[in-house]
């Protein structure tokens, strides 16, 4: 298994696992945020602490997850984005797409809006 689920409250946690270069890990990884976003999801975490590597196909995965995510006024964060991609979502230009934090507590603590 490619991606790990758990949640927090109501926000799910995916942990994709591995290098994912558009073969099975992927379908699995694309299947995984569809299938959130089928559900009425609207909180989705993206910890890629262990996440390897991802190519274009990989990266097409999360666009189309963030689009889904968008259009029903939901939202995709990620954290725990190590050197590789980091420098990967920097230079492809996403870093400024997708909001991102250094630990998976701030990502969640991210959805709830800050008292005024």
């Amino acid at each position: 298994m490619a991606v790990k689920k758990r949640e927090v409250r109501s926000i799910v946690i995916l942990s994709p696992k591995g290098r994912f270069f558009g073969d099975s890990e992927t379908d699995e990884l694309e299947q995984a945020i569809m299938g959130e976003s089928a559900a009425g999801n609207k909180m989705l975490v993206l910890n890629l602490s262990e996440c390897e590597a991802l190519n274009s196909v990989a990266i097409g995965v999360l666009m189309r997850g963030y689009a889904s995510y968008k259009s029903r006024g939901g939202e995709i964060k990620l954290c725990l984005l190590g050197k590789r991609l980091k420098d990967l979502f920097t230079m492809t230009k996403l870093i400024m797409v997708f909001d991102h934090h250094d630990t998976e507590e701030e990502a969640i603590a991210a959805f709830v809006p800050a008292s005024s």
